[in-house]
């Protein structure tokens, strides 16, 4: 009985050990994919992103595309500013 314990424990613990490891490893190719993109629009869109951009572009989910934005706008001095049909977007300084 206590075989079968240990035996399932270290399943349990494995699967576990895999599972974390396939979610970082997605988590990382996210932030590899959101970089790449977020340059490549930065440098064709004269620093002007706007959310749906980065999310059309990048296919990754738009919770994730916003916050990765926010980050890069305050980490570059962004500011947000509308045009002139209301939609919000970020103005990068040049690079």
């Amino acid at each position: 009985m206590a075989f079968l314990a240990e035996r399932l424990l270290f399943l349990g613990v494995g699967g576990f050990l895999i599972l974390w490891l396939w979610q970082r490893y997605r988590w990382q190719r996210q932030q590899e994919q959101l970089e790449t993109t977020f340059y490549d629009l930065l440098a064709h869109q004269k620093g002007k992103i706007t959310l749906i951009q980065l999310v059309a572009k990048s296919r990754i989910d738009p919770e994730v595309a916003r916050s990765f934005l926010r980050e890069k706008a305050q980490l570059f001095g962004a500011i947000i500013e509308s045009d002139p049909q209301g939609h919000d977007y970020y103005q990068f300084p040049p690079i």
